[in-house]
């Protein structure tokens, strides 16, 4: 069923809903930790450590067998 467009008026009256409440407590954690200078910096050495170590030859690693199900 396809939805319905919405008039101008609808939308901006659903906007000011949404701005009126206050976010869950994990999307305000979640801004949090992007906040923290700390978990950016984590961040920055693992992306970094991720070039280093890891390369670019896009060769993908085989999963171990006993986490592979059996073939039926």
């Amino acid at each position: 069923m396809p939805a319905k467009a919405m008039t101008a008026e609808e939308l901006i009256a659903l906007f000011k809903t949404k701005t009126a409440t206050s976010p869950p407590e994990s999307s305000q954690m979640l801004v949090r930790h992007t906040q923290c200078k700390e978990s950016l910096a984590l961040s920055r050495s693992i992306v970094e450590a991720m070039d280093r170590y890891a390369g670019n030859d896009n060769q993908l690693l085989a999963a171990p067998t006993e986490l592979l199900p059996p073939l039926a």
